[in-house]
């Protein structure tokens, strides 16, 4: 049989954010899809960070290669080779609603939506996030200068960014059919209520939420307002106080970005609770415009030959560890979720730990094409119970490189010194970071080799930085 795909992604979704894993947030569409899905339930991002995170996923390249260790990079050039076109040259009738980030933002984004087309998609309707829904112009930006709402929502965001605090959640002062994340699946409807069922699809639908700003729309919002949100995870207690340094610490102590860092300080437990349960709030939007999907693809009779995915780039911290954003190693911030469903194949859980990137040859696989990248690898052989053949993951952000390997989870900062070190086994909550203490030298040295050998690997490989 021929299958469709269906590739659902949301932009700085934590890995746990639903309502079978946490009872406190309503996601009864996603729940429904994880009912029937394998859910890798140990996947980690390849960056958590947009755009590094988004490349390593279409390339199955790592940051370091394809030189996007932030959001500042220039992304991918018109000759990437991607996953997406491999199943694009296989027939389908490829397309891409919302957030790409591929490459760097341009003034109008339509003006480069022939590179986007360059990496498999036929059919492009693209937004940026949401901090730039009203500064880059897309279809999303004319309408709302069409709607009159263009300055009251570039307004809003001034406000929160520039002259308010960053965790500010204050519902948006757009109407909730406005919203954007709204918009992007009423413009993925548009196109699945009339995709031809002659030839197979694969429709990406990419939303720029729950990404802050915290400004779910009042009526989600309200949903929440009477709950009591679990309580933060704690910053990470060092055994060794003069360890290493990294990244982590400059969040922390204003070096890496002085404004961000006065906001954390000046959050209290009442605006941590504020703002996540305006973040779940707008888990929720997502999840009803999921299920707005899912019903549609009911109605045509298409689930039954449909495989779904449902996955993000990165995590949020909502307060987890004294922090916001993501841009840690932390697990809130680098863990994804990861679903997969495919007709007729048993639901599960793989506990495994696995990569990102590895989805895209996964999906491919499903679909009985074998695409060529360098380090991804599919998950097929996984779903079908076979033992995992990757035995170390890897994440990098900022010149810094994580490493999940021998039972441990090891952050290098820029120096290669480990800076984080936690015991995944006995410690899953990460509150006692061992780097740096005198047990732990042996096995930093053992992990600093890994990373040498892992770096000798992709001058052996050669993967294309394009």
């Amino acid at each position: 049989m021929c299958y469709n795909l269906l590739f659902l992604m949301a932009d700085q979704f934590v890995y746990n954010a639903f309502g079978h894993l946490n009872p406190a947030i309503q996601t009864p569409n996603l729940d429904r899809l994880a009912s029937r899905a394998i859910n890798f339930s140990n996947c980690y991002t390849n960056s958590p960070l947009c755009m590094p995170a988004r490349a390593a996923l279409a390339t199955g390249l790592y940051p370091e290669e394809l030189g996007a260790m932030d959001n500042y990079a220039a992304g991918l050039t018109p000759n990437a080779r991607t996953w997406m076109q491999d199943i694009r040259d296989a027939g389908y009738e490829t397309s891409i609603f919302g957030k790409v980030h591929l490459h760097k933002f341009s003034p109008d984004l339509r003006d480069f939506a022939w590179q986007t087309r360059s990496y498999g998609y036929q059919i492009v309707d693209e937004l940026p996030g949401p901090r730039t829904y009203a500064v880059m112009r897309s279809s999303y930006y004319d309408h709302l200068e069409r709607r009159g709402l263009l300055e009251q929502y570039r307004e809003d965001m001034r406000c929160r960014y520039e002259a308010g605090h960053v965790y500010d959640s204050r519902p948006t002062p757009l109407p909730t059919k406005d919203y954007a994340d709204v918009y992007i699946a009423d413009r993925a409807l548009d196109y699945l209520e009339h995709v031809s069922d002659d030839k197979p699809w694969f429709s990406t639908i990419s939303f720029g939420g729950p990404h802050d700003p915290w400004d779910t729309p009042a009526e989600y919002a309200q949903r929440y307002q009477d709950m009591t949100p679990p309580a933060p995870l704690a910053a990470p207690c060092s055994v060794c106080l003069d360890r290493p340094t990294g990244v982590y610490d400059e969040l922390l102590n204003g070096k890496y970005d002085p404004g961000l860092t006065e906001d954390l300080r000046n959050m209290t437990p009442e605006d941590i609770r504020a703002l996540r349960r305006s973040y779940y709030g707008h888990v929720t939007l997502i999840d009803e415009q999921i299920g707005r999907i899912l019903n549609c693809l009911e109605r045509r009779k298409m689930l039954d030959h449909t495989i779904l995915v449902f996955t993000a780039d990165h995590g949020e911290e909502n307060g987890d560890y004294g922090l916001l954003f993501k841009q840690t190693f932390l697990e809130t911030s680098a863990r994804v979720p990861m679903l997969v469903s495919m007709p007729g194949r048993t639901p599960g859980t793989v506990d495994a730990p696995v990569e990102l990137m590895d989805l895209g040859p996964t999906l491919c696989d499903l679909l009985g094409l074998s695409p060529q990248l360098v380090h991804a690898q599919s998950l097929a052989p996984l779903m079908r119970g076979e033992a995992p053949k990757k035995q170390m993951l890897v994440s990098q952000i900022f010149g810094e490189t994580m490493l999940l390997h021998r039972g441990y989870k090891a952050v290098f900062n820029q120096r290669d010194e480990v800076y984080l070190l936690f015991d995944r086994q006995r410690d899953p909550e990460e509150r006692e970071n061992l780097a740096g203490s005198c047990q732990m030298r042996s096995l930093e040295n053992a992990l600093h080799e890994d990373l040498l050998a892992w770096r000798l690997q992709l001058n052996t490989t050669g993967g294309n930085p394009s």
